[in-house]
């Protein structure tokens, strides 16, 4: 299948090489007076999307997002913020999208839980859908295992 051709593209059969409907895409943001390790938190969220059994690991993109300009409320330095936006194919029941959600919340609050409870902070999701035959994705990323 061509770059240009997308017409008819199928959703569960993903063959290197093969473009593809997008995949979900998944933004970390947050402030620059959080420190933790990004890796393992990012690893931890592709871990709990995959098992919704709906969000495919293979095509899972990730990026985190350090914000050193921003305002909180009435500026005070303290406060703080992480932000999760999720992009995924439209077409998931609202159910499956909520899973999703709660999911990435439940690690976000047993990620920085201790500065909750001993400062300011702001934990918030957002999951966005990507329209049919618009989102593009092409990539030879294989399945876990099947490396050559």
């Amino acid at each position: 299948m061509g770059l240009a051709d997308h017409r008819n593209l199928p959703h569960a059969r993903h063959a290197v090489g093969e473009e593809i409907a997008a995949m979900p895409q998944l933004t970390l943001e947050y402030t620059d007076n959080l420190e933790f390790d990004v890796q393992p938190l990012l690893a931890r969220l592709h871990s709990e999307l995959a098992a919704t059994g709906a969000i495919n690991l293979r095509g899972l993109k990730s990026r985190a997002v350090r914000h050193s300009e921003y305002r909180i409320a009435d500026g005070n330095p303290e406060y703080a913020f992480v932000h999760v936006n999720l992009l995924i194919r439209e077409g998931r029941p609202l159910e499956v999208q909520q899973d999703a959600s709660r999911r990435i919340m439940m690690v976000l609050k047993e990620t920085f839980g201790a500065r909750f409870e001993n400062g300011f902070l702001s934990l918030s999701v957002d999951i966005k859908e990507m329209r049919e035959g618009i989102a593009l994705t092409y990539h030879n990323i294989p399945e876990k295992g099947k490396q050559s």
